[in-house]
């Protein structure tokens, strides 16, 4: 059995066109990099950017489908703003996926804290309420 480490490195900045090449080129890991360097950096079209992660949602490796869901909520944060009506409907089918269910529900998590913070204020108080012997 063998044992990977596996450590963190911020990915450069990238753009939407970074990540179609690297997709085309069937490169995985280059493709992973610049999801997430376009999405932190915003070196993309603000626009075109949730586009391309709409359909990575449904591209055939699992990696890439879940990243795809962790970007969106991350143009959440960094822009503050998100055309919710494909996004949220988008990320609740995939998160029926067992492969993305986490990576869908915290982008829908994500885009609740950064874009409504008053509604995630008031439904963490209500979860607590509910449940208030529950260790967050």
């Amino acid at each position: 059995m063998s044992h990977e480490h596996h450590t963190f490195h911020n990915p450069p900045s990238a753009t939407p066109d970074d990540v179609r090449k690297a997709l085309d080129r069937n490169d995985i890991a280059g493709a992973t990099d610049a999801k997430v360097g376009s999405a932190l950096y915003g070196d993309g079209d603000r626009r075109a950017s949730p586009e391309l992660y709409l359909t990575l949602l449904d591209h055939p490796d699992h990696q890439v489908q879940a990243l795809a869901a962790t970007c969106l909520g991350h143009l959440a944060r960094v822009y503050g703003q998100l055309d919710e009506d494909p996004v949220v409907p988008a990320l609740r089918h995939v998160r029926a996926r067992p492969h993305a269910r986490g990576t869908a529900g915290n982008a829908l998590e994500d885009i609740e804290t950064f874009l409504h913070p008053r509604r995630a204020r008031w439904r963490g108080r209500l979860w607590r309420l509910v449940r208030p012997g529950t260790w967050f």
